[in-house]
């Protein structure tokens, strides 16, 4: 599929920042002062994606704590609350999906690769399963295509139950995730569909190979715009102030996971094979961490001040 290379919200000089702070591998070194001759390569894509999702937080703090109460998702005003501007570092936030995969977009934008964005309908959970029906469009993801042909999706902000990896877009193909669960794509109908012949990718997982599938979202090949976040944004934005629900996740790479109250046999040295060892998570009170096994709770606290310790501690996030 031949999609047009279009612009990016970004300079040069602001993706190669982007770059030094993602810590790519030392082959990728070479184009940190050229971005868009970043390879388009699946292992290029592969490695920037677990880059991004390991410094960019899933966090909806910006709907608690702003005078609005709105995220913003305009690409120059996220970029400065991650990245910062010339002279400063970075925040170590990042953002809820909108605003996330919106940076993330433009990035990969900036880097040459052909991408664009879609609008995802997610399904209600029930005691935290998806269970119900598939929602109205609530989410974000990016879809890619390399020069190989061969289309990916990128979901870097679905919180802890986010893809590790780009999923390529052929129906029923299985990627390992964090731990024993795996993922994968399939191209069918959702069910209260009346419309068979208009189907729909959709993401599911099962949480070891004797386990059933269960879906999470639906999405379309169709391509949303800035605009049609902006309407998305005013609700979404709303939903979680509403539903009082405070999150952050983060995924951890190998190698970097000083400070942790780590288990026996969860300590992984730093290589330039980048993979996902395990994640840290605020809900509300508590923060959990899952290394690739149970998850298990390391921290509570029952006010705000607490919370906001609880940023700092874990997370490095100063509010």
């Amino acid at each position: 599929m031949n999609i047009p290379k279009l612009a990016s919200a970004y300079t040069p000089a602001q993706l190669t920042k982007y770059l030094d702070y993602i810590a790519l591998p030392n082959q990728y070194a070479q184009y940190l002062n050229d971005p868009e001759t970043f390879p388009k390569t699946e292992e290029a894509l592969k490695d920037i994606f677990r880059c991004q999702i390991t410094r960019f937080p899933y966090d909806n703090l910006t709907c608690h704590y702003s005078t609005t109460q709105l995220a913003e998702i305009q690409p120059d005003r996220i970029y400065t609350k991650v990245i910062g501007r010339d002279d400063t570092a970075p925040s170590c936030r990042g953002g809820y999906c909108l605003e996330v995969s919106i940076f993330f977009h433009h990035v990969l934008r900036g880097l040459g690769f052909s991408v664009y964005m879609t609008g995802v309908r997610n399904r209600e959970r029930i005691d935290g399963i998806p269970q119900g029906q598939f929602k109205g469009w609530t989410h974000i993801v990016n879809i890619v295509h390399l020069p190989s042909g061969v289309g990916y999706h990128l979901d870097a902000a679905f919180g802890g139950d986010g893809p590790t990896s780009p999923l390529p877009l052929i129906s029923g193909q299985i990627t390992k995730n964090l731990g024993s669960q795996e993922v994968r794509l399939i191209y069918d109908n959702m069910p209260k569909q009346t419309r068979k012949e208009q189907k729909v990718w959709i993401y599911e997982y099962r949480n070891g190979a004797d386990k059933p599938w269960n879906s999470f979202y639906s999405f379309a090949e169709l391509e949303f715009f800035q605009e049609d976040f902006e309407v998305i944004n005013r609700f979404t934005s709303w939903e979680a102030v509403e539903k009082r629900s405070f999150v952050v996740v983060k995924f951890i790479r190998n190698g970097e996971t000083a400070g942790l109250p780590l288990l026996e046999g969860e300590v992984w040295e730093k290589t330039d094979d980048i993979f996902i060892a395990g994640k840290i998570m605020m809900a509300n009170n508590v923060v959990k961490l899952n290394m690739g096994g149970r998850t298990r709770i390391i921290d509570s606290f029952e006010s705000e001040e607490g919370r906001f310790e609880a940023l700092k501690k874990w997370f490095s996030i100063y509010l």
